[in-house]
């Protein structure tokens, strides 16, 4: 990290997009864990040197309607923060994070500005998570660092757990279901060798809301796609090898999820306690919310329990940290509020509905083919993070926020190709009066 740092933070400067790709690709390997000094913090340093190459080379200054409404988001969470109930100095870190998370959002819309830049920006996600995928699958079959239920945990980006391990997984699956049909020769290969160990490394992390979220995802992908047959084998492929690879223990754990409430496992039962702290949170604080990263240190008293592997009940005046809310949407409310929550929630049919327009512009451009492969993948990665976030909180990830830039990236892109494939169109007409008028005038 010292050495690959600096050379990051020239190339951006120089070449920001090749900066931008660093940033990305280095996030995958969690490089402010490395025992490292404060001081040192690489993907600060690389955001930097990307925005300070963006600004000397590049110097574009394009918006969008989803970069207003993740400002709108940040701006209700500074509110919130300074009316936080518990600590307003932690909800001012959130919001400090927020901001610089919206700052790379802006630099991926400026820098990737063609169809071509944004395969290989989707390409370098997929780069960055083969280490993990090494890591998972050596985890998975030698036995070391598998947990008590026998789920593969290995930290990633700023989150660890499986569900959040299994959603970045999931979150692979349409866009390489995409390059298997429609990519170059090279990456049908990569995405045939990848997407069996995709779907390995899902089964290994033994997440319950991974296999929701892996099969809605498969079906909306089937159903967007035009190849059917080949939909439907690879919806087919998914289920022989999470029936053949999942472990007796993990089968008997998916039941203790879904099961009445009586049988249902400690992890389950928490789940729908915390929603339900979540809302009365809310109630209670309808408009400005308890405050970003305030909801961990008010759960035990809504919830009644502490954060633990069992469920140590709460007792009043004994300051202890709860669990955050296992859901990205009611823990933005309970936080924020509504001041915070509508624009976020806007966010996501926003960009969905931006990419389906994409998909239907792209017919008739000259790259369409690879702008209609991207915007459909995007559509399905957008529902393995939907469903991902339903159980875990995800508001403060990186790629949330850069995935958001790529869709307004793409936006902006389409509407530029159609505005000057429009004007081309109209030159020679306005040739040919102005060329009869010269005639007439002779």
């Amino acid at each position: 990290m010292l050495v690959a740092t600096p050379a990051a933070c020239l190339l951006g400067v120089f070449r920001p997009f090749w900066g931008l790709l660093c940033l990305v690709f280095l996030y995958y390997f969690r490089p402010d864990i490395w025992e490292a000094p404060d001081w040192f913090r690489p993907l600060m340093w690389i955001t930097v040197s990307v925005a300070v190459g963006w600004a000397l080379q590049v110097r574009t200054f394009r918006t969008h309607l989803l970069l207003a409404f993740s400002v709108a988001v940040l701006i209700g969470h500074l509110i919130s923060a300074l009316n936080a109930v518990a600590s307003v100095e932690d909800s001012l870190n959130l919001v400090n994070v927020l901001a610089k998370l919206i700052i790379v959002q802006f630099l991926t819309m400026q820098l990737v500005d063609t169809p071509r830049k944004l395969n290989v920006f989707l390409w370098m996600n997929i780069l960055g998570m083969v280490w993990n995928i090494k890591t998972i699958l050596y985890l998975g079959f030698i036995g070391g660092g598998v947990t008590e239920d026998l789920r593969v945990d290995v930290g990633v980006g700023q989150g660890g757990g499986a569900n959040y391990l299994a959603m970045i997984l999931v979150m692979m699956l349409p866009f390489l279901f995409m390059k298997f049909q429609t990519g170059r020769a090279r990456e049908r290969t990569v995405s045939l060798v990848l997407i069996p160990l995709v779907l390995l490394c899902i089964v290994l992390t033994g997440s319950r809301a991974g296999y929701l979220a892996m099969g809605l995802t498969v079906l909306v992908m089937t159903l967007l796609t035009n190849r059917k047959v080949l939909g439907l084998l690879t919806a087919g492929i998914a289920a022989v090898v999470l029936l053949l690879a999942m472990p007796s223990a993990q089968w008997d754990r998916l039941q203790k999820g879904i099961g009445p409430e009586e049988q249902r496992d400690f992890a389950a039962q928490s789940r729908v306690l915390l929603w339900e702290a979540a809302l009365e949170m809310w109630s209670d604080h309808s408009m400005l919310g308890v405050g970003p990263d305030n909801f961990s240190l008010l759960s035990p008293r809504y919830a009644g329990f502490y954060a633990g592997r069992n469920m140590e009940t709460y007792t009043p005046g004994v300051a202890r940290s709860g669990f955050v809310a296992h859901s990205t949407w009611l823990q933005t409310l309970a936080e924020g509020g509504l001041l915070s929550a509508i624009p976020f929630l806007l966010l996501f049919p926003a960009a969905m509905l931006y990419l389906w327009r994409c998909r239907r512009m792209a017919r008739s451009d000259p790259d369409g083919s690879l702008i209609a492969t991207h915007a459909t993948a995007m559509m399905g990665m957008w529902v393995a993070f939907i469903v991902g976030s339903s159980f875990g909180s995800h508001i403060k990830l990186d790629f949330l926020w850069w995935y958001m830039g790529c869709v307004s990236a793409l936006d902006l892109m389409v509407q530029r190709r159609s505005l000057m494939r429009h004007r081309t169109q109209h030159v020679p007409r306005r040739a040919e009066v102005e060329g009869f008028q010269g005639v007439g005038a002779t």
